[in-house]
């Protein structure tokens, strides 16, 4: 088939799932956090700075798993920005996996001033305290922040746009998210740039106050400012993963979370768009607060959750994303998972409404392999029926 047209197939079924009709068939998706690349034999360190090699071999699989839809696929650092930033957290492990090695700068004792200026906190605190060698010399800081900033732009930008023109020319794969327009609320910001996991849980129970009172100095620093002006829906679905929610009792998540990710639902709602949420971890215990917002105003990407269970409170209001355990299709046959796959089309298809997906990302070696290449493919059949 002409690689147009079947790009327009699974485009028109991707829009009429979102848009809670039934189509031709359920779309899938995946997240691919550099995962993709073992399936070859590839690392970042391989094809790092070589645009046509790196989406080859991250999306190499394609070629025996079928794909409707695109979340993300790459990743967040370069073996060249590691060198040159040893502090960040964000960066390679020695196989090439993607790691994140929490290393939170702030002290308890802080917060006054970042309530008092988030701008100025990072820049004269944080920043000299997480990165001191950018503060020792200022021809060697201009170098290694000339790095980070062509680095930024070729992985975030550059590789990660040649990776989504490649699976569209090549599988006819649409690619449903801009990161370009990631966001996130003010805990999740606490929780992963300035007191990380142990210091912000801590932080709620001892100085609840404080943390209250920085949540809106950061929302006034980091989201009023993007919600001065209409969202523009044209950019595509805004990309949130939400970090802290599972950690959070009900009562925390519905006082210090939710009163400000409602208003960020709202205004992309408003303006004709979704957010695409991840709920990392557990939700059960809050997830009726999306019933609160308007109907089909988000895609939420289950994680750990019962995937029918989120579906007898959920799917009926908002657009459900997942059904597929990850770690089944390292630990199990594909006999052995066929029945649960069927069991999540007959159930939360009729209607619209289902993208099928894993629950979380590619990542590591052995994430992609011959289960999860069958349960796809299997699953798209299936659901033609």
């Amino acid at each position: 088939m002409e690689m147009s047209k079947l790009y327009e197939q699974k485009y028109d079924a991707f829009q009429k799932a979102v848009s809670r009709q039934e189509g031709a068939w359920i779309p899938t998706a995946m997240t691919n956090n550099g995962g993709g690349l073992f399936w070859g034999g590839k690392t970042a360190f391989d094809v790092a700075g070589d645009h046509e090699a790196y989406a080859k071999a991250i999306t190499s699989f394609l070629d025996e798993m079928w794909l409707d839809v695109n979340i993300l696929s790459g990743l967040t650092t370069s073996p060249r920005r590691d060198a040159a930033f040893p502090t960040a957290e964000n960066r390679l492990a020695a196989d090439g996996t993607l790691t994140h090695l929490q290393t939170p700068m702030m002290k308890p004792e802080e917060y006054d001033q970042l309530i008092a200026d988030p701008r100025a906190f990072i820049a004269n605190v944080l920043l000299p305290r997480k990165y001191p060698y950018l503060f020792e010399d200022r021809d060697a800081a201009k170098k290694l922040l000339k790095i980070y900033a062509e680095e930024q732009l070729e992985i975030l930008v550059v590789q990660m746009a040649y990776t989504n023109k490649y699976m569209t020319e090549h599988y006819g794969v649409h690619n449903c998210v801009n990161m370009g327009s990631m966001i996130n609320t003010p805990l999740d910001h606490i929780f992963d740039y300035f007191r990380g996991f142990k210091g912000t849980l801590t932080d709620l129970r001892r100085q609840p106050d404080k943390v209250r009172a920085a949540l809106d100095a950061i929302w006034e620093y980091e989201s009023a400012p993007k919600m001065a002006a209409p969202y523009d829906a044209s950019k595509g679905f805004p990309f949130q993963p939400c970090h802290i929610p599972a950690y959070l009792s009900p009562k925390q998540f519905k006082e210090l979370y939710w009163p400000y990710e409602k208003r960020l639902i709202e205004w992309v709602s408003s303006a004709g768009g979704k957010i695409f949420l991840i709920m990392e971890g557990r939700w059960e215990k809050i997830m009726d607060c999306f019933l609160e917002i308007p109907k089909d105003s988000v895609v939420l990407a289950v994680d750990d959750d019962d995937f029918l269970k989120v579906h007898e409170v959920l799917g009926d209001h908002q657009i459900l994303c997942g059904g597929l355990k990850l770690a089944d299709t390292r630990l199990k046959k594909f006999e052995e998972i066929k029945d649960d796959i069927k069991r999540i089309i007959d159930t939360c298809a009729p209607g619209g409404g289902l993208i099928f997906s894993t629950d979380k990302g590619f990542l590591t070696p052995g994430d992609v392999n011959p289960t999860l290449i069958e349960c796809f493919n299997f699953a798209h059949e299936y659901s033609k029926k």
